[in-house]
């Protein structure tokens, strides 16, 4: 049986990466695909309703209202933060560009990256990598 996985963190939507891969979380939460991961309160995913200054409920029902991208863009672009094209540009490359920067987040980010098989893995150094590598999107 194949693992449904949302899309890349990569992928963009109205200008912003990883916002089709939460509206993916969002439909696969609301199915019970999730396990009880509540998305909404970690990672890229909280860091992205931040900074739209968009609420994860609301976001999750406007996910699943419409079965279209452009109309769950086009709400999010009615209710979020407006941003400027540099600003949203500023923020995607900080999230494309994180990596573990303390010794925890190290350790956390090395345990993942063992468990995904990978752990002499020397070229994926951030947290979309990793994502990529884990989801076999990255060779």
């Amino acid at each position: 049986m194949q693992k449904l996985r949302p899309r890349s963190p990569y992928e963009k939507l109205g200008g912003y990466v990883h916002l089709p891969r939460l509206i993916d979380k969002a439909r696969l939460h609301r199915k019970g695909l999730l396990n009880g991961y509540n998305y909404k309160t970690v990672g890229f995913d909280k860091h992205l309703l931040a900074f739209l200054k968009l609420d994860g409920d609301e976001l999750e029902e406007i996910a699943n209202r419409f079965d279209d991208d452009e109309e769950v863009l086009r709400w999010v672009e009615q209710n979020c933060a407006k941003n400027s094209a540099d600003a949203i540009e500023h923020w995607n490359q900080e999230m494309i560009s994180r990596y573990p920067d303390t010794a925890v987040k190290r350790a956390r980010f090395d345990h993942f990256l063992k468990e995904a098989r990978g752990v002499d893995r020397k070229d994926i150094k951030t947290y979309f990598d990793l994502i990529e590598f884990e989801e076999g999107r990255l060779p």
